[in-house]
Protein backbone atom coordinates (compact mmCIF):
# COMPACT_ATOMS: atom_id res chain seq x y z
CA UNK A 1 0.00 0.00 0.00
CA UNK A 2 2.21 2.09 0.52
CA UNK A 3 3.54 4.70 -2.16
CA UNK A 4 7.64 4.99 -1.17
CA UNK A 5 8.55 1.70 0.70
CA UNK A 6 11.73 3.00 1.03
CA UNK A 7 11.42 5.67 3.07
CA UNK A 8 9.69 4.81 6.61
CA UNK A 9 6.60 6.84 7.82
CA UNK A 10 7.51 9.68 9.90
CA UNK A 11 7.13 8.82 13.76
CA UNK A 12 6.75 11.27 17.00
CA UNK A 13 10.06 11.99 17.62
CA UNK A 14 10.41 13.29 13.92
CA UNK A 15 7.67 15.65 14.36
CA UNK A 16 8.24 16.56 17.85
CA UNK A 17 11.50 17.84 16.28
CA UNK A 18 9.97 20.17 13.85
CA UNK A 19 7.40 21.60 16.21
CA UNK A 20 10.40 22.21 18.75
CA UNK A 21 12.45 23.80 15.66
CA UNK A 22 9.79 26.21 14.84
CA UNK A 23 6.18 26.10 16.57
CA UNK A 24 4.53 26.30 13.28
CA UNK A 25 6.62 24.69 10.81
CA UNK A 26 4.09 24.69 8.38
CA UNK A 27 2.65 27.82 8.46
CA UNK A 28 -0.87 27.15 9.84
CA UNK A 29 -1.42 30.51 10.88
CA UNK A 30 0.37 33.18 7.64
CA UNK A 31 -0.36 30.62 4.87
CA UNK A 32 -2.90 31.23 2.42
CA UNK A 33 -3.04 26.93 1.27
CA UNK A 34 -3.79 26.45 4.80
CA UNK A 35 -6.37 29.39 5.23
CA UNK A 36 -8.23 28.07 1.99
CA UNK A 37 -7.93 24.56 2.95
CA UNK A 38 -9.20 25.71 6.71
CA UNK A 39 -12.35 27.34 5.25
CA UNK A 40 -12.95 24.67 2.58
CA UNK A 41 -12.77 22.04 5.34
CA UNK A 42 -15.21 23.63 7.63
CA UNK A 43 -17.63 23.64 5.06
CA UNK A 44 -17.26 19.90 4.19
CA UNK A 45 -17.76 19.55 7.98
CA UNK A 46 -21.41 20.45 7.61
CA UNK A 47 -23.50 23.46 9.50
CA UNK A 48 -23.15 22.03 12.97
CA UNK A 49 -23.96 22.18 16.01
CA UNK A 50 -22.10 19.03 16.82
CA UNK A 51 -22.54 17.31 20.04
CA UNK A 52 -18.68 15.27 19.67
CA UNK A 53 -16.05 15.75 17.64
CA UNK A 54 -12.64 14.55 17.25
CA UNK A 55 -9.75 15.83 15.49
CA UNK A 56 -6.90 13.73 14.10
CA UNK A 57 -3.20 15.20 14.31
CA UNK A 58 -4.49 18.68 15.52
CA UNK A 59 -0.40 19.94 15.47
CA UNK A 60 -0.69 23.38 17.14
CA UNK A 61 -4.40 23.53 17.22
CA UNK A 62 -4.90 26.18 14.79
CA UNK A 63 -7.66 24.61 13.02
CA UNK A 64 -8.87 23.12 16.60
CA UNK A 65 -9.93 26.66 17.51
CA UNK A 66 -11.95 27.24 14.64
CA UNK A 67 -13.75 23.97 14.61
CA UNK A 68 -14.36 24.51 18.46
CA UNK A 69 -16.66 27.04 17.90
CA UNK A 70 -18.83 25.04 16.58
CA UNK A 71 -18.37 21.91 19.06
CA UNK A 72 -20.07 20.90 22.36
CA UNK A 73 -17.26 19.09 22.86
CA UNK A 74 -13.95 18.73 21.01
CA UNK A 75 -11.19 16.49 21.35
CA UNK A 76 -7.91 16.35 19.80
CA UNK A 77 -5.45 14.14 19.21
CA UNK A 78 -1.67 14.54 18.05
CA UNK A 79 1.75 12.31 19.16
CA UNK A 80 4.10 15.46 19.33
CA UNK A 81 4.45 16.12 23.24
CA UNK A 82 5.69 19.82 22.00
CA UNK A 83 2.81 20.10 19.70
CA UNK A 84 0.40 18.93 22.36
CA UNK A 85 1.95 21.76 24.34
CA UNK A 86 1.40 24.41 21.81
CA UNK A 87 -2.24 23.11 20.88
CA UNK A 88 -2.81 23.36 25.05
CA UNK A 89 -1.72 26.88 25.01
CA UNK A 90 -3.74 28.28 22.43
CA UNK A 91 -6.85 26.22 23.16
CA UNK A 92 -6.71 27.21 27.18
CA UNK A 93 -9.41 29.34 27.32
CA UNK A 94 -11.64 26.56 25.81
CA UNK A 95 -12.89 24.51 28.41
CA UNK A 96 -15.17 22.15 26.23
CA UNK A 97 -11.92 21.40 24.48
CA UNK A 98 -9.57 18.70 25.19
CA UNK A 99 -6.02 17.80 24.37
CA UNK A 100 -5.11 14.50 23.82
CA UNK A 101 -1.04 13.14 23.34
CA UNK A 102 -1.23 9.75 21.89
CA UNK A 103 -0.75 7.29 18.85
CA UNK A 104 -3.58 7.07 16.26
CA UNK A 105 -5.04 4.89 16.75
CA UNK A 106 -4.25 2.85 19.64
CA UNK A 107 -5.06 5.39 21.48
CA UNK A 108 -7.92 6.98 20.10
CA UNK A 109 -11.30 7.68 22.33
CA UNK A 110 -13.32 4.80 23.15
CA UNK A 111 -15.74 6.29 24.89
CA UNK A 112 -18.60 6.82 22.56
CA UNK A 113 -19.57 7.68 19.05
CA UNK A 114 -18.48 11.23 17.28
CA UNK A 115 -21.00 13.52 15.48
CA UNK A 116 -17.89 14.47 13.65
CA UNK A 117 -14.14 13.45 13.02
CA UNK A 118 -11.87 15.27 11.07
CA UNK A 119 -8.14 13.70 9.46
CA UNK A 120 -6.57 16.92 7.76
CA UNK A 121 -3.12 15.60 6.42
CA UNK A 122 -2.60 13.04 9.06
CA UNK A 123 -3.59 9.79 7.54
CA UNK A 124 -1.07 9.67 5.13
CA UNK A 125 1.94 9.74 7.45
CA UNK A 126 0.97 6.66 9.11
CA UNK A 127 2.49 3.36 8.76
CA UNK A 128 1.09 1.03 6.20
CA UNK A 129 -0.42 -1.68 9.74
CA UNK A 130 -1.64 1.60 11.50
CA UNK A 131 -2.81 3.07 8.23
CA UNK A 132 -5.20 -0.43 8.06
CA UNK A 133 -6.13 0.00 11.55
CA UNK A 134 -7.12 3.37 11.64
CA UNK A 135 -9.41 2.70 8.41
CA UNK A 136 -11.12 0.10 10.14
CA UNK A 137 -11.69 2.59 13.19
CA UNK A 138 -12.79 5.14 11.57
CA UNK A 139 -16.56 3.99 10.49
CA UNK A 140 -16.88 2.60 14.27
CA UNK A 141 -15.93 6.17 15.78
CA UNK A 142 -18.84 7.36 14.01
CA UNK A 143 -22.57 7.41 15.11
CA UNK A 144 -25.03 6.94 12.59
CA UNK A 145 -25.31 9.82 10.24
CA UNK A 146 -22.07 11.21 11.74
CA UNK A 147 -19.18 13.00 9.33
CA UNK A 148 -15.99 12.00 8.63
CA UNK A 149 -13.79 14.93 6.41
CA UNK A 150 -10.57 14.08 5.23
CA UNK A 151 -7.93 16.72 3.71
CA UNK A 152 -4.44 15.82 2.39
CA UNK A 153 -1.79 17.77 0.52
CA UNK A 154 -1.43 16.47 -3.33
CA UNK A 155 2.20 16.85 -3.50
CA UNK A 156 5.26 14.50 -2.28
CA UNK A 157 7.40 14.74 0.79
CA UNK A 158 10.17 11.93 2.00
CA UNK A 159 8.33 11.38 5.41
CA UNK A 160 4.93 9.95 3.79
CA UNK A 161 3.90 7.00 3.78
CA UNK A 162 1.38 7.08 0.77
CA UNK A 163 -0.14 9.79 -1.47
CA UNK A 164 -3.52 11.84 -1.01
CA UNK A 165 -4.71 9.77 -3.79
CA UNK A 166 -3.92 6.58 -2.23
CA UNK A 167 -4.91 8.27 1.09
CA UNK A 168 -8.42 9.08 -0.05
CA UNK A 169 -9.08 5.93 -2.31
CA UNK A 170 -8.55 3.69 0.80
CA UNK A 171 -10.91 6.24 2.53
CA UNK A 172 -13.44 5.73 0.03
CA UNK A 173 -13.68 1.59 -0.01
CA UNK A 174 -14.29 1.93 3.74
CA UNK A 175 -18.25 1.44 2.95
CA UNK A 176 -18.51 4.89 4.04
CA UNK A 177 -20.97 6.90 2.00
CA UNK A 178 -19.52 9.83 0.64
CA UNK A 179 -21.23 13.48 0.63
CA UNK A 180 -20.92 15.89 -1.63
CA UNK A 181 -19.05 18.92 -0.53
CA UNK A 182 -19.04 22.45 -1.75
CA UNK A 183 -17.43 23.36 -4.87
CA UNK A 184 -14.49 23.02 -6.13
CA UNK A 185 -13.98 19.68 -3.79
CA UNK A 186 -10.70 19.43 -4.74
CA UNK A 187 -8.04 22.02 -5.58
CA UNK A 188 -4.34 20.84 -7.07
CA UNK A 189 -2.78 21.67 -3.95
CA UNK A 190 -5.53 19.24 -1.85
CA UNK A 191 -7.93 16.23 -1.72
CA UNK A 192 -10.93 17.15 0.56
CA UNK A 193 -13.54 14.43 0.91
CA UNK A 194 -16.51 13.90 2.95
CA UNK A 195 -18.21 10.67 4.34
CA UNK A 196 -21.34 9.73 6.27
CA UNK A 197 -21.86 6.77 8.37
CA UNK A 198 -25.03 4.58 6.98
Amino acid sequence: MSAFPERPAADAAHFDARFRADPDPWGYVSSPYERTKYERTLTACGPGRFARALELGAANGVFSASLAVRCDVLITIDFSPTAVELARERLIGLPHVKVLEGQIPGDLPHDGAFDLVVASEILYYLDDDAFRRTLDRLPRLLRPGGRLVAAHWTGRAPDLARTAEQTHRALRATGMRAVPVAEPPHSRAYLLDAFEMR
